[in-house]
């Protein structure tokens, strides 16, 4: 039988030396055990090493460029003959799980700038500001990405072309487009109470937010009249286009469900998102997939979050859905309870899903792949409470992809879940391995040092590797092993 293509990549660290003094011993010697790492990698049969390109790093004054941190770091890679997946990193590195005290802001230079472009003034404007008034500078928020889209450009110019004489080393370019570089809002972190396993927070209380919401109504109804009547207003004044007062109110009383405003309001919010994803991704497009681009042909990228709690649980062989009230704050799925059940619609990823086939469709030479992550996490993991069904969303997404025919890989979400042979299960389950009806056609590692420096991980990995030849070659037919549930189970629900 022959196998896809697979490719197995490894993460590296987030930053590998002190960017402030790379001629430190303690730089020299991170350096070194980088060397060492992706030599032993290489040997394992990894195929690339993943390496973030922080913006905080390499345009730290507008307009103005450094590389010294990643030429360098690009070149050990290259000499030990692993390929690169460039992340191009427009968030800060910090402040999520696993990565420790690394910390890399954006540059000190876009909000201010991004400031003066707004009615207000205030550089809040453009992030991402919560129900409860918290401003996240992590990233750009998805309602400035007109203000900023010109900024990005510029970044993935210089990229493409100061990397252009190391093309034919580059893998894929991954581009990021929210919080810890996935697509999604940040609404899992700053907020009281709305971090796993909770629901998280609303991300869309700034001006930009409320000023797209108002105008995205009034395109849709035509005048205030006309909204006050579909949302069922004695009086409208422009100000009651907006956001709910109280989102824990407007939850709690399924107003989110139960009214055309609450729904409205969900539909733009999910809309928003993936119009900003659309927006960073065509502009990658321009660039690296240009007729002259030297980087033409190269697999572009971008990441969707699995947050796979508040899902729901298996009763019986089915799967009964709980409110989905983690994925909705993070705009990754429109309020539907038809498409929630259904595999056809994907489960509620469906849309997100057509904008990577809308993405594959405009590219004159280029794949962008969806990378998806947790895919080593089992359903019902860490008890009743958090309502997981990370395996079967794995499963759902994957579907879905194949269906639109888009290339989908994949990801572990967590480094410290990998010393449990489990997890390799479910990640092999989820690859286009021979015996398998798993869909994904990679997996990236994170991160290099877990997997090399623990004698679980390096054992469950050489089994991967065993049912996979280089290029896809002929190979007898292996069964890989079992998830915690099939697909035919989850599409039994």
């Amino acid at each position: 039988m022959k196998t896809k293509h697979i490719t197995i990549n490894v993460m590296a660290p987030l930053l590998v030396g002190d960017p402030a003094n790379l001629g430190s011993e303690p730089s020299k010697a991170e350096r070194e055990a980088f060397r060492n790492q992706c030599r032993d990698a290489k040997a394992r049969g990894i195929k690339a090493v993943s390496i973030d390109m922080w913006w905080g790093l390499i345009e730290p004054t507008e307009g103005n460029f450094d590389w010294t941190f990643y030429r360098p770091l690009f070149k050990i890679a290259i000499e030990e003959e692993l390929m690169l997946q460039l992340l191009v990193s427009l968030h800060q590195c910090g402040g999520n799980v696993g990565d420790g005290k690394n910390f890399v802001p954006i540059p000190a230079w876009v909000f201010p700038k991004l400031a003066k472009l707004v009615p207000s003034g205030k550089p809040e404007a453009a992030m991402y500001v919560s129900e409860k008034g918290n401003a996240c500078m992590e990233y750009v928020a998805a309602f400035a990405t007109h203000l900023i889209l010109d900024d990005y450009r510029r970044v993935f110019r210089a990229i493409r072309d100061e990397f252009a004489d190391i093309a034919e080393h580059i893998q894929e370019v991954n581009f990021s487009l929210g919080p810890a570089g996935e697509l999604r809002y940040s609404s899992y972190k700053d907020d009281d109470n709305s971090n796993w396993p909770n629901r998280g927070a609303l991300q869309c209380y700034s001006e930009l937010a409320i000023a797209s919401f108002r105008a995205w109504v009034l395109e849709k109804y035509g005048s205030e009249s006309e909204v006050s009547k579909a949302w069922g207003f004695a009086t409208m004044e422009p100000e009651d286009v907006a956001p709910p007062a109280d989102a824990w109110e407007f939850f709690k009383r399924k107003q989110h469900v139960k009214t055309v405003y609450g729904r409205d309001f969900l539909q733009w919010y999910h809309e928003a998102l993936l119009k900003h994803g659309r927006m960073v991704m065509r502009a990658a497009l321009e660039i690296f997939d240009a007729e002259d681009s030297p980087m033409k042909g190269i697999d572009l990228g971008a990441k969707v979050p699995g947050v796979h709690w508040r899902m729901g649980e298996w009763v019986d062989g089915k799967v009964v859905l709980s409110d989905r009230l983690a994925e909705i704050p993070a705009g990754l799925i429109r309020v539907d309870a038809e498409e929630w059940a259904s595999n056809e619609k994907g489960r509620g990823y469906q849309s997100i899903v057509s904008l990577f086939k809308e993405l594959n469709d405009a590219a004159e030479h280029t794949r962008v792949v969806l990378h998806f992550t947790c895919l080593e996490m089992p359903d019902g993991a860490d008890g009743k409470l958090a309502m997981s069904l990370a395996n079967s969303l794995v499963r759902w997404v994957g579907a879905e992809a194949k269906r639109q025919g888009v290339p989908i890989k994949g990801e572990n979400a967590l480094s410290f879940t990998l010393p449990v042979p489990q997890s390799w299960d479910l990640m092999r389950s989820a690859l286009a391995l021979p015996g398998s009806d798993g869909v994904y056609e990679g997996l990236t590692l994170l991160r290099i040092g877990d997997i090399l420096g623990n004698d679980v991980c390096k054992t469950e990995l050489q089994k991967i590797m065993d049912l996979i030849q280089p290029g896809g070659v002929d190979q007898p037919s292996q069964q890989a092993p079992p998830a915690t549930k099939s697909a035919d189970e989850a599409a039994a629900s």
